[in-house]
Parts: structure tokens; sequence; C-alpha cells
């Protein structure tokens, strides 16, 4: 399998830049997905890597062999590129069967009619297809037709896979159904891989590194852990997550450690932060806490914020509570067990604790550090 390596991609659409001068290495064998909002530029970098688009500056090395360059004046075309690509839409010819799908692209390389029955029925039964390759495509239910695609891919033995939100057009039971076998799926044949999607949860469960994009500008490449724990800046903080992150501005009172933060959300009660390092002193900051890590007590404490409860939502194994700080009335989104949030219901009053999360710089946005986290897994 090869590596891709892209350096200094720029692709632009008249007077605007899609993707803005990209350097990014995948390595052999990784599971990487470009993640972000609409128009963040991540379909443009995919389309780039399959030859679709042409961009207009930059290198694209798959291994050892240049695919793109402007400057030496390389551009080679999809079909010579070696790879595997799956759209939203399955792209399955209506008139063929499962067989004739999955087989077509083995035909075109001129392989024996025994090679290319004993690939195809091999690639079926790792997707779960056994039974099915007399079928046509209007006898399939989607998820069938997406694992069709997935073996007309895979099949052909590429060395680089490319998805472009290939679940997008499922239902969500089916797409968690998907998402287990991609993942099987990439364990047992370890391609070198590059998914598309602006579905946190898709990219948090199957990549082994995520590259969050915004404005066509690579804002961070890291494991999930570190993209969902140590975002390095606002925007892939609030972007992360779902329910929303918590974002709390407030000043430093005493540079710590702990440091001491005063919220605008009431600056009489300041609460402790367990930093690594000393926070800028009288700077001012934003407190990034997920929901998960918003603590709470029911009785009277020293420390903690007052609160309210506005809206305490089940979702089955856990609640999701949203409350109103006083007397400030900011809001703050808690995640948890049943067992422990059912006692916060509608109009109950508590006091909010923080227990881990990161801090940043209020004006630039960047990651200053983060608290409550072992010291051995900061990424300062």
């Amino acid at each position: 399998m090869a590596d891709i390596r892209i350096h200094l991609l720029t692709k632009r659409f008249g007077k605007t830049t899609a993707v803005d001068r990209l350097d990014l290495e995948i390595y052999q064998g990784e599971f990487v997905t470009l993640l972000g909002p609409s128009g963040c530029g991540k379909t443009t970098t995919l389309r780039c890597l399959t030859g679709l688009e042409e961009p207009d500056e930059g290198e694209i090395h798959f291994g050892e062999r240049c695919v793109f360059s402007r400057t030496q004046g390389i551009m080679v075309p999809p079909g010579k590129r070696g790879i595997g690509l799956v759209f939203q839409n399955y792209a399955l010819w209506p008139h063929m069967t499962v067989f004739q799908n999955v087989g077509f692209g083995l035909e075109k390389k001129n392989l024996s009619k025994g090679e290319i029955k004993k690939r195809v029925l091999d690639i079926l039964s790792l997707l779960g297809l056994e039974g099915y390759e007399k079928r046509y495509p209007s006898e399939l239910s989607g998820g069938q037709q997406q694992r069709v695609a997935l073996a007309r891919m895979i099949v052909t033995q590429p060395e680089i896979l490319l998805f472009d939100e290939p679940l997008s057009n499922l239902d969500a039971k089916l797409r968690m159904t998907l998402r287990a076998e991609l993942k099987r799926l990439h364990n047992q044949i370890n391609a070198t891989t590059v998914y598309v999607t602006h579905d946190q949860l898709e990219a948090l469960t199957l990549s082994t590194r995520i590259a969050v994009m915004n404005l066509g500008i690579l804002q961070q490449i890291g494991t999930p852990k570190e993209v969902y724990h140590f975002p390095r800046n606002l925007f892939v903080a609030e972007f992360m997550g779902n329910p929303s992150t918590n974002l709390l501005p407030g000043r430093v009172i005493a540079p710590g450690p702990p440091a001491v933060v005063a919220m605008d959300d009431n600056p009489d009660r300041p609460v402790k932060l367990a930093t690594p390092i000393p926070l800028p002193a009288g700077g001012r900051v934003v407190l990034n806490v997920r929901p998960e890590d918003v603590g709470f007590s029911v009785e009277q404490a020293d420390e903690g914020i007052p609160a309210v409860v506005y809206a305490s939502l089940p979702t089955g194994a856990e609640y999701i509570t949203y409350s109103r700080l006083e007397p400030s009335g900011g809001e703050v989104v808690m995640k948890g067990p049943e067992e422990e949030h059912v006692y916060l219901q509608q109009d109950r009053r508590f006091l909010i604790t923080f227990k881990r999360g990161n801090v940043f710089d209020a004006e630039t946005g960047a990651a200053i550090t983060s608290f409550g986290f072992p010291e051995r897994n900061e990424h300062e």
C-alpha cells in the first residue's frame, strides 16, 4: 500500500479559494478522515486526489509516484492513479447484476473468468453479500447497494481507497452498522484510506487520524482523542462534539497553578483550574468544557457556580441537561448517566463545577493549555 503526501495544495474557483496551501501526509495503512462544515474544502481536496479536479498549485504523491505537480506539469488521469472511489450515490449499473457490477473492473484487467469469479465471490463473502450475486440494484436495500459499491471498489485491489460521504444517504441505525463494517474491512485489508464526512461521530469512530478543515485551511490533524480532548483552537473545540461544547469566557485573576479564573457569567464565584502551567495574569481566556466534563452538586458547597435547570432531555442511558448560570443567565449543557442526571429536573437549583477542559486565548482563539487531564496527555 502507498502513503499520500500533499504539499501546498491550492484549488480556486474564480475568486474563491476552496483549498488553501494544504500540507498533509497520510501514512501507509492509515484511515484519515477529512472533517469540517459545508464549504470547508474537504470534498474539493478529495476530488484533487482522485484527479477529478486539477489543482492550481502544489503537489500530490502516492507513494513514490507524483500524480500531480503544477511546477513539473504532471497531471495523471483518474483511471491511472490506482485508486478506488466510493461516492455518496452508489453509481451502480442498474442493468447489471451484483456479480456483474462487482466484476466489471476485473474484466477490464483481462483476468480469466475463473479468477474473476473467485475474486468476486470472495469479496461478496467478506461483505456479507453471499447469495445476492444474481440480484439487480433495484432489488437491494440502500445498505446492500452501498456494500456492493464497496465490493466493486475493493475487488480491484487498489493501493488507495477514497470515500466521499458514502453513508450519508442511509438511516442512522444502518449507518452505525456500516461503520462497524468499514472499520472491520479496513483492519482486514489495511488499505490507505481517505474518508470525507461532516459527521463527527463517523470521524471519531472510524479514523486513525482526523483532519479538521475550515474555509479551505487545515485547522488540526490528530487522533480522535487529540482533536476531541485537545483542540488547537476555538473553531475545533466548538465544531467537535454533540451536543455542542461549553465555551465560557473569563479573566485570569491568579496565574497558578492551580490557576484561578473569574467567569464573566459569575465573577463572584471564581473557579480553580488544575493547569500544569501558569496562565497569563489578568489575561482574557475562554474555557472549553465538554458536556460530560461538567460536574455538579445539589448540596451547599464553597466552590461551584449557581445554576438552574431549564430543560432535561433523557436519551435512554444518558441525560442531556441544559441550565442557566445565576445571576447572568449564561448557558451550560451537561451530559451524564441516567442515574446521576435524573435528579436534575426542570427548575432544580444546583452548583456547577468543571472537571477538565481546555483554556484558550480569548483574542487569538489559540489553545494555551488544558486542565484536569493527566499531565502525560497534555499537548502544549
